[in-house]
Order: structure tokens, then C-alpha cells, then sequence
């Protein structure tokens, strides 16, 4: 677990708050991601959550690197850090497809702190809201296209959810879409949370042990295995992704 907000030489710190976490996932952004081994196909027709904490070799990538998403020719979904600095979110269920993305850039050029993000999915009629959140706040963002009510419950996929890149295939990510830096305590939740859970989980400077959060269905600490905290989908790593226990990968 990560020091929230807090600049560090090493992307293991939390012994100070009692909960001590460290190790985390190292991608190399050449195909490495995490399985979770779940489509939550079900899951994603509803209302949903993804938190994670990243620690980028660069802010300001060359292409976009994906923290979390699957893909499949028209149902997907993806968290990522595009070439400019923000984050951007893809939604595409149906014949419907949203783009949302932060206002600001996000990260810098060279950028190499620990950040947390986070994405809200809201099922609503007429049609899906979506939330954005970096360290536990919520970023003004702006969307394109829209998924609307019913499209959203016809999200029909066999592709897991990855962390750490845009999954289309058993062991496969789609192109140059991994992460090149750290990843750790990754989670999904069944409901959109709400802001204040959201701040309690990537704000406030603490680092805390989210076992046990309401709707939490998948947690993944990266505590040097692939065991999911709430026992519903142990992981698989793809590609090279490993634990590391060293600042560096």
C-alpha cells in the first residue's frame, strides 16, 4: 500500500498507519497485465467501481497505457492515461459508446509519484454517469457520445478484466495498451461508491486496508501473490508483469 498524496523515493511506504504493504506489480508495458479471471459481464451491465494506485515511469506517455479494461469488437471498457496527461475512460456496450475524459492533464511529463485513480459507472436512465477521481477527488471532466439505458444492459463479453492494460484475449492485451510502471492495490466494486468512499480509500495522506468495503467483489493488494482479498477470482499474471519489492522495475 502507497502513501496517498505524498511524493516518495520508494513506492513502499504505510508502516507509519500500522498496514504494511511492500510489494507491488511491475509492468514493463510490453503486453504484461494482470487477469482477474472475471468477465463481470454481469457486473459491468450494472452499476460499478474500479480504484487502483499507479506509479507511472512517465506522466506523459507515447501512447495510451490502460489501468484497467477489456475489449471485444463493439463491448468495452478501459481506464487510461492518454499521450497528454489525462485520463480518459471508454465506455461502448450496445450500439452505444462514451468517451470521458479529465479537462487537465493528470500527470506531468516525467511525472513519477504514486497516484491514486479511480471511475465511478452509474446505471441511470436516460443514461450512464460517469465519475472520474484522483486522489480521492472527484476531476472536472468532459464526455462525448453517451451509452444509454439500454445499451448499457447489453454489455455482452468473454473477455476478463485486466489490470495494468486493455484485455482482448485470454493472455492477450490489445497493441501497446500496458502500463510501463507500478500498479498495487487494485479493486472493483459492484456499485458506483459514492465520493466520500472514494476519498476514504485515495485521499487524506493514509494508506488503508479496504477489506471488508461495502461492494467491494475483487481486491487485489499485490502483496507478492495473485490471491483476490474477497475470495471471489484469484488473479493471473500475463506477459512479464511480476511483484517487486524494489522502487524500480
Amino acid at each position: 500500500m502507497l502513501g496517498l498524496g505524498l511524493s516518495v523515493s520508494s513506492p513502499y511506504v504505510g508502516s507509519e498507519s500500522g498496514y504494511v504493504n511492500r510489494h507491488s506489480l511491475s509492468l514493463d508495458s510490453d503486453g504484461d497485465y494482470f487477469d482477474a479471471n472475471n468477465t463481470l459481464q454481469n457486473e459491468i451491465r450494472n452499476s460499478w467501481s474500479v480504484s487502483a494506485w499507479v506509479k507511472l515511469d512517465d506522466g506523459i506517455p507515447s501512447v495510451s497505457q490502460y489501468f484497467v479494461g477489456a475489449r471485444t469488437s463493439s463491448n468495452i471498457f478501459g481506464l487510461a492515461v492518454t499521450t497528454s496527461g489525462t485520463i480518459s475512460f471508454i465506455h461502448q456496450a450496445g450500439s452505444g459508446i462514451a468517451l470521458y475524459s479529465t479537462d487537465a492533464a493528470v500527470f506531468s511529463n516525467g511525472e513519477t509519484d504514486w497516484t491514486h485513480v479511480g471511475v465511478t459507472v452509474k446505471e441511470v436512465s436516460p443514461n450512464t454517469v460517469y465519475n472520474i477521481f484522483v486522489n480521492g477527488d472527484s476531476v472536472a471532466a468532459t464526455q462525448l457520445f453517451a451509452v444509454s439505458l439500454t445499451n448499457h444492459n447489453l454489455y455482452t463479453s468473454t473477455i476478463n478484466l485486466a489490470f495494468g492494460a486493455q484485455q482482448n484475449g485470454a493472455g492477450s492485451a490489445v497493441g501497446n495498451t500496458s502500463v510501463l510502471g507500478f500498479m498495487d492495490e487494485c479493486a472493483f466494486f459492484n456499485a458506483a461508491i459514492s465520493p466520500g468512499a472514494m476519498s476514504a480509500i485515495g485521499g487524506g495522506g493514509t494508506p488503508t486496508d479496504i477489506t471488508g468495503h461495502d461492494n467491494l467483489l475483487l481486491y487485489y493488494k499485490m502483496n507478492n501473490d495473485i490471491v483476490d482479498e474477497v475470495g471471489t477470482s484469484n488473479g493471473t499474471l500475463r506477459g512479464g508483469a511480476a511483484f517487486t519489492d524494489s522502487s524500480k522495475p
